[in-house]
């Protein structure tokens, strides 16, 4: 870590720190020759020689493109630094604040900012995609938004940018050219592998995602990642800007804007969609007097008629349900769900029929949650008017989301996810009196509750009596998972608590919890693990750490009921 008074590359001394990231470090610098300021982007050092390797070639790319770009919202790069085995950035401070930062203090901004700010974004993304070749951004956020006191606006961070390519690396037979690549929730679905090449529709729907957090204070980034439409969040805001955000970030790239100088237009013009809107809504009213006169003759045709399509649709709807049922194909058969869907959407049958087809592999993919969230997203409004069927629906979604979720490669942050991603869904499912699994859900809801404040509560010193009610959690967890029969579930909960008993043990003794109440508790998770009869190398792997890990369970539990005091 660089200090204060410390020269870099013989000739920029270190002021103070300005800012710090998972990777990197950025430092105000005085340039001692030019007597000039500087930002300098420190890269941590890293042990593995591979992710190393991954870190230069990012900051070559990033300093390669930035070099030869002249733009007013772009930060120029003036020098790469190696010096003492670490990496330094040079390049133009930006006197401001991101736009995350503005966020979190001031919460949502008024809609006129956001659309000039849109407006110059597009600006410069049209820019960056004009070049030869093109240059795809793919990581618009409010934290990679720099604003000016002037009201100007500066994008940062180009280490995932590329330049185009028209054949795709996975026409090639690769998957190095949008594997996962940049922020979850801002990121386009083709980002992430095997869902298509990124190109200027890919910052489309960046730009698109980054305006409604900005609009409605709500980040795409936190679980469930949906987005709304912006006036079911605000019913202030402009309908012409809601047109044009849900444009944007539709997840099939070929119904978002083609280029971001064609949202540009729109973004200048919004107000005319507003005038028509109104149009719309004054001709409607005259339309709705003249429609009641005629419409009374029309009541007994009208009802018949009803009826017969009805049918026709519960006909067509069990027919798609069948051939779902029937079909080998997984693709073939998630078609058949969905269009059940598209003529029921309030019916829970097709969805839980889809829920199950992705369970078949033991793993919920990104895809596979675009593709779900794509059908119930727009048709909440259906499936919560029967808050029964609506209830075991999301409990379902909730599982889905907590036992099959497969996000990121660590075991670790793809458990924390999983449970962040199904807190949502498992909270609503909670809130229903009457659902017959509501003990359960609550269960998890307060288990997600947990593992979603505790690091803040460790931080800010307030987590006494938090542990408690997660120890009972999870006494009620192992009990009622006990007769569920599935493999996945009790292996995955025994983890859990196993874990626990060995990260919180002491905290579970401050909190009250005995050492009978946790050894016994650990005796339960590992006797679930061990009548399992794992029949995936996945599942049999899991079984074996968990009962490999019985004896540092037992001396985590052990240790945390030494006194310090026996010890001197």
């Amino acid at each position: 870590m660089a200090v204060v008074g410390e020269i870099v590359g013989r000739k920029y001394e270190i002021v103070r720190l300005i800012g710090e990231g998972g990777m990197s470090r950025v430092y105000l610098a005085m340039d001692t020759k030019l007597n000039k300021q500087w930002a300098i982007k420190e890269i941590k050092p890293v042990d593995s020689p591979t992710e190393r390797e991954i870190i230069r070639k990012s900051l070559v790319t990033e300093t390669n493109i930035m070099k030869r770009l002249d733009h007013p919202a772009l930060p120029r790069i003036t020098d790469l630094i190696n010096e003492g085995g670490k990496l330094y950035v040079v390049m133009d401070y930006i006197e401001g604040e991101p736009l995350s930062r503005i966020l979190k203090e001031q919460g949502p901004q008024a809609q006129e900012d956001v659309i000039e700010w849109g407006k110059q974004l597009c600006d410069v993304l049209d820019y960056l995609h004009a070049q030869d070749p093109p240059i795809i951004y793919r990581d618009m956020k409010p934290g990679n938004v720099m604003l000016k006191p002037d009201g100007t606006v500066k994008i940062i961070d180009f280490g995932i940018a590329r330049q185009y390519r028209e054949e795709s690396q996975e026409q090639k037979g690769r998957a190095d050219d949008t594997t996962m690549l940049g922020t979850r929730g801002y990121a386009a679905p083709e980002q992430f592998g095997g869902l298509g090449q990124t190109d200027a529709r890919t910052d489309v729907y960046c730009l698109g995602a980054t305006m409604y957090h900005l609009l409605t204070g709500k980040s795409p980034a936190d679980p469930p990642y949906v987005m709304h439409p912006i006036r079911q969040v605000d019913a202030t805001l402009s309908p012409g800007l809601e047109s044009i955000v849900s444009k944007a970030t539709q997840q099939n790239p070929d119904k978002r804007y083609s280029s971001c100088a064609e949202m540009l237009y729109e973004l200048e013009n919004y107000e005319t969609v507003d005038d028509a809107h109104r149009k719309r809504l004054k001709g409607t009213w005259h339309l709705f007097l003249g429609v009641c006169a005629a419409a009374a003759a029309c009541v007994v045709i009208g009802i018949a008629a009803l009826i017969g399509a009805q049918v026709t649709r519960q006909s067509d709807y069990s027919t798609q349900i069948e051939l779902a049922e029937a079909e080998t194909s997984q693709a073939q058969a998630a078609g058949h769900y969905l269009s059940a869907i598209s003529i029921s959407p309030g019916d829970t049958q097709a969805y839980l029929g889809l829920i199950a087809l992705y369970k078949q592999d033991g793993s919920f993919s990104t895809a596979e949650e675009a593709q779900l969230l794509s059908v119930v997203t727009p048709n909440l409004a259906h499936l919560q008017s029967d808050s029964g069927s609506y209830a075991a629906l999301s409990y379902e979604i909730g599982k889905l989301y907590w036992y099959y979720y497969d996000y990121a490669s660590d075991a670790g942050e793809n458990r924390l996810t999983r449970i962040k991603s199904a807190s949502k869904w498992m909270k609503d499912a909670a809130s229903y009196d009457g659902f017959s699994n509501q003990a359960l859900a609550q269960v998890y809801a307060g288990i997600a509750a947990f593992n979603n404040d505790i690091v803040a509560r460790i931080n800010e010193g307030g987590d006494e009596g938090s542990y408690e009610p997660y120890f009972h959690n999870l006494q009620k967890l192992n009990d009622m998972v006990s007769d569920e029969g599935n493999d996945v579930v009790l292996l995955e909960t025994s983890s859990l608590t196993t874990d626990a008993l060995q990260v919180y043990a002491r905290k579970f003794r401050a909190d009250g919890i005995t050492r009978v109440e946790m050894e016994a508790l650990g005796e339960k998770a590992v006797s679930n693990a061990r009548g399992v009869h794992p029949t995936t190398t996945k599942l049999d792997l899991e079984q074996e750490s968990i009962l490999a890990g019985e004896m540092v369970v037992r001396t985590a539990i052990g240790d945390a009921f030494i006194d310090a005091r026996s010890l001197s």
